[in-house]
């Protein structure tokens, strides 16, 4: 299926391209040629084994600039989707749909294929491919992979027995998620005094309950702190808008983090939900003041677009504690139909950011080799600047908020405690039960729980619109 262009979260990537386990950057190639469909399915069978992800065709995968001098006559010829169809029903052990989505950079147009998560069992090639010597590219019963190399960057590469661990736990988050929605459906009868006795025989009755609100409350104000010290040393004058920010910490045995690569390990396991991701790591960028220093033993970095178009400020301490500030995207002005700055609170975008920030939090910890049964992510969740705003839907543009549900609160914190072994499918039933504070300060507006569940699901999935 070709996509649109116009899809928010594709034109980031092409406009800031950057590889990490999710995204695949390849120079550019012809689909119809051996080698092509090597590289294709290779990177495709891949991507498919890590959940889903991009594979991003015509820059440079190590300098990510734009391959101008192969560029096809006809990009959308070259790049139709039924020849990347075609080659997963020839080669995937199990059919997946994939999209070809395409974004324009000056006045190039760049084609993007997109891999659903999903994935159940370990996609397998089912059959050999063979170069024109003889020699086989690809061999029946291959099982591709993203992974990290020696150097800590991403690669396509046959399945390592290292790789294993990662690839089953993606595969059996995936089914949880089924039994989760069966579970769901069959369970919606019950009271909630029925569901509570349920979950408390599971042993969830505190789940949520973080371990020390003070060590997160101590995180939010000194990031904010380094956030204030960080604009005035730059003399910047930005514009008023209200904050979002999120602080973790790891609570358990984190193994040492070598910080001169710390950096790397971060940006190549952030699985990049959306196009602007929470821990956003902005090495690459063009301004030398928006990239990370190290300061008191910690990555921090402050992004300030011009014409306020982001800021985002962070702090990635290799001892397991991180920090992400961000204006609220109400407030930004990033496509025609947002609203004037400072007026409005889109209801989706909390639970969008929060999931996210569970999601990326999980991915991190795993990256830096904590163990799942010694480790659970102690989130806090700040919102300020809300007072006198209005809750709507303008982001998505979908569901119907009643008008005039003003906030009279400027600030709220929320708590959230996530075990390592989390999965997925999970965030949304636990936000179910930590976001509806943030909403009740919009004269007591509630959000259905399915809601929650159903907006998360679509992040962790790669459906929601970014």
């Amino acid at each position: 299926m070709v996509a649109e262009m116009g899809n928010p979260r594709i034109k980031a990537l092409v406009e800031r391209p950057t590889e990490s386990l999710a995204v695949e950057i390849k120079t550019w190639i012809e689909p119809d040629s051996v080698e092509g469909k090597v590289k294709l399915v290779r990177a495709m069978l891949a991507l498919r084994n890590a959940n889903g992800g991009y594979l991003l065709i015509g820059f440079d995968d190590k300098t990510l600039a734009p391959d101008l001098d192969r560029l096809p006559a006809d990009v959308k010829s070259a790049f139709h989707p039924d020849k990347i169809y075609a080659l997963v029903a020839r080669f995937a052990s199990e059919i997946f749909d994939v999209t070809v989505e395409f974004a324009e950079r000056d006045a190039v147009l760049f084609p993007v294929i997109v891999i659903p998560a999903g994935v159940r069992t370990p996609v397998v090639a089912k059959s050999d491919l063979m170069m024109p010597d003889g020699s086989k590219a690809v061999t029946e019963g291959d099982i591709y992979v993203r992974t990290l190399n020696a150097n800590r960057r991403p690669s396509s590469a046959r399945a390592h027995w290292k790789d294993w661990p990662a690839l089953m736990d993606i595969c059996f988050d995936n089914r949880e998620a089924d039994i989760g929605r069966f579970v769901r459906r069959h369970l919606s009868g019950l009271t909630k005094d029925g569901v509570k006795l349920f979950l408390g025989a599971m042993g969830e009755d505190n789940a949520g309950t973080p371990a020390q609100q003070g060590r997160l409350q101590e995180l939010l104000d000194d990031g904010k702190s380094r956030f204030l010290k960080n604009v005035a040393e730059r003399s910047l004058s930005l514009p008023k808008t209200g904050y979002w920010e999120v602080a973790l910490y790891l609570d358990g045995s984190v193994p040492d983090q070598k910080i001169g690569i710390f950096l790397d390990l971060l940006r190549s396991s952030n699985p990049e939900y959306n196009g602007w991701p929470v821990w956003l790591v902005s090495n690459d960028f063009g301004n030398e003041a928006d990239r990370p220093r190290i300061t008191d033993e910690a990555w921090e970095a402050l992004i300030a677009l011009p014409n306020g178009r982001h800021t985002d400020f962070e702090r990635f301490d290799p001892k397991g504690n991180f920090y992400h500030l961000r204006a609220l995207f109400d407030d930004l002005q990033l496509t025609d139909y947002s609203p004037t700055p400072g007026v409005a609170f889109d209801y989706a975008l909390p639970i969008y950011d929060c999931a996210e920030a569970i999601a990326v939090g999980l991915a991190f910890a795993k990256a830096m080799g904590c163990q799942e049964d010694d480790c659970t992510l102690e989130f806090a969740f700040r919102w300020s600047g809300l007072r006198g705003r209005e809750l709507i839907s303008w982001y998505s543009r979908s569901g119907i908020i009643s008008p005039g549900r003003t906030a009279h609160q400027d600030t709220i914190t929320l708590y959230q405690s996530v075990p390592l072994s989390t999965p997925l499918s999970a965030i949304g039933g636990l936000l179910a039960k930590t976001l509806p504070p943030l909403y009740a300060l919009f004269k007591g507006f509630e959000l259905s729980s399915k809601v929650i569940e159903d907006k998360s699901t679509q992040l962790v999935e790669r459906k929601a619109n970014f």
